[in-house]
């Protein structure tokens, strides 16, 4: 064979590499009984990465195999840029393919480092580099490698003391440790890398009846979930509000007197209300005559110094007079929902998605205190994603997390299902019942190991209703944070900024 064919065939194969790693990678999130394939998506991407030759080979072997994992796995941004943004598909298609360049860039930046480091000593150095940019980078959907195993429990555990950087980190070794032996034909990094998995596995065994005794001894919070099932078309259409509201009310009736506090979706309520009222007049409920607190997304504003309104996203507490007990102005605002970004930059792109809202961020983590000691966690939709906002919530006195949202903008897609293995973390990491109400789904109550203990069926009306405990435990995690991935990035930072690296024993 000639030079040149060799050289395009070991090309060929290097790029193949590439789509089976992205695509190992992507499979648990179009279906997460394909986890174990997550354990070996490194091995393919460590060896072709490895054999890069230069800078500009890295950066393209970066960006096809994150193009191979962002493509396939996240495809339903498509149709909720199309309809939550108001945009045209071919607009849509573009805005997406832009947005998996960018988050390519995570791969993109892995490979280039790991041409600088080599493997390093017992294969550690992918590791450390893909925890570091998963802490690191700013994706738009932050996944995470650790969220392809919620189907296992049992490995989920470490989230209280790492959050879900600790998995992650064994995960992306056993791969690099798999490459090892194909490179080097040596065992011992994937003998360290199960013995990490080993006492991962261990810590979840010991944990699990610590939390249970905790469980056994809190009290017991009954709450009754409302998923109305209002279809996007109707929801913003205000000659269906009436139509609309009066389905959560009906099923709201069913069920209040069985639960201690109803709980509505995201923005379900569409009258404005002003950030100063103490109670609302029957007008301004969306369920005048309720027996009990109860929980709803709704709208605020409030008129600046301008005289200029300033409208939120809010998540209101009322009891039974009509009192408002609590409101929380949702902080992490949604781009091309509730914001268009680069809008003050680029003259006329408001105007090519008129579904876009300008809505104003909030500034506090409180909590909605009901009279009987429960402190909810108001969380409102992409908010239970990152992990801040839960700690911070927690830290002071949320003894049960929530989110309110509207998934119904993804379709009948995995996004419902992505969303909610991010978010369970959050029960994890600070050891709280969550309860998650949608619109059209997945409404569910996931207990303090990650387990989804009850859950509504996507596109369904339907009320659910359970019982919860209020924890007050507090965990490693929500006392001190990511002090796991901080001491992972200042590895990372050595390794990168030392001239010896390649030296080192496993290098290549």
């Amino acid at each position: 064979m000639s030079p040149v064919k060799s050289k395009r065939r070991n090309r060929l194969v290097t790029f193949g590499l590439c789509a089976v790693g992205g695509f190992l990678i992507a499979a648990p999130w179009l279906r997460f009984s394909l986890h174990p394939l997550a354990w070996f998506a490194f091995a393919p991407l460590v060896v072709a990465f490895s054999g890069a030759s230069s800078n500009r080979q890295s950066l393209r072997l970066g960006l096809a195999a994150g193009l191979a994992t962002n493509v396939p796995a996240f495809v339903w941004l498509v149709h909720t840029i199309d309809v939550f943004g108001g945009f045209p598909l071919p607009v849509a298609w573009f805005f997406y393919l832009c947005l998996s360049v960018y988050s390519s860039g995570q791969f993109v930046l892995f490979a280039l480092a790991l041409r600088r480091v080599g493997l390093g000593p017992f294969a550690l150095a992918p590791p450390v580099l893909w925890v570091s940019l998963e802490f690191l980078y700013p994706n738009l959907f932050p996944w995470r490698m650790a969220s392809s195993q919620i189907e296992v429990p049992l490995l989920l555990q470490v989230g209280d003391l790492t959050g879900p950087y600790g998995l992650s980190f064994a995960l992306v070794w056993v791969g690099s440790s798999l490459a090892m032996l194909w490179l080097r034909r040596t065992w011992r990094p994937l003998a360290g890398a199960v013995v990490l998995v080993a006492l991962i596995s261990a810590y979840g065994a010991w944990r699990w009846p610590q939390i249970d005794a905790e469980i056994a001894r809190a009290p017991v919070l009954k709450v009754g979930l409302i998923q109305g099932n209002v279809g996007i078309r109707e929801k913003g259409n205000a000659s269906y509000f009436d139509i609309n509201i009066e389905k959560y009310r009906m099923l709201s009736r069913s069920v209040q007197r069985d639960v201690d506090v109803l709980i509505w979706p995201e923005t379900v309520s569409h009258e404005w209300i002003p950030q100063t009222a103490k109670r609302l007049d029957p007008q301004a409920h969306p369920f005048p005559g309720v027996e009990i607190p109860m929980i709803f997304g709704g709208l605020g504003y409030h008129y600046g110094e301008v005289d200029q309104a300033e409208r939120f996203n809010v998540a209101f507490l009322t009891d039974r007079e009509g009192n408002v007990l609590g409101r929380y102005n949702k902080q992490i605002l949604l781009p091309f929902g509730e914001y268009l970004p680069f809008s003050w930059l680029i003259p006329g792109l408001e105007s090519l998605s008129p579904n876009t809202g300008a809505f104003t961020a909030g500034t506090e983590a409180i909590t909605l205190d009901l009279p009987n000691g429960a402190r909810f966690a108001p969380l409102v939709c992409y908010e239970d994603v990152p992990s801040g906002i839960a700690r911070e919530m927690t830290s002071v006195g949320a003894n049960v997390l929530m989110t309110i949202f509207n998934d119904a903008w993804f379709g009948d897609s995995m996004a419902p299902y992505q969303h909610e293995a991010i978010a369970i973390w959050r029960a994890i990491e600070n050891r709280r019942y969550f309860v998650r109400v949608g619109n059209a789904g997945d409404t569910g109550i996931v207990d303090p190991f990650g387990n989804i203990v009850k859950r509504l069926p996507l596109f369904t009306a339907e009320s659910l209703v359970g019982e919860i405990r209020l924890l007050e435990t507090s965990t490693f995690y929500t006392q001190h944070g990511d002090v796991f991935a901080w001491l992972v990035l200042v590895v990372a930072v050595s390794l990168l900024g030392s001239r010896r690296v390649r030296k080192w024993g496993g290098a290549v």
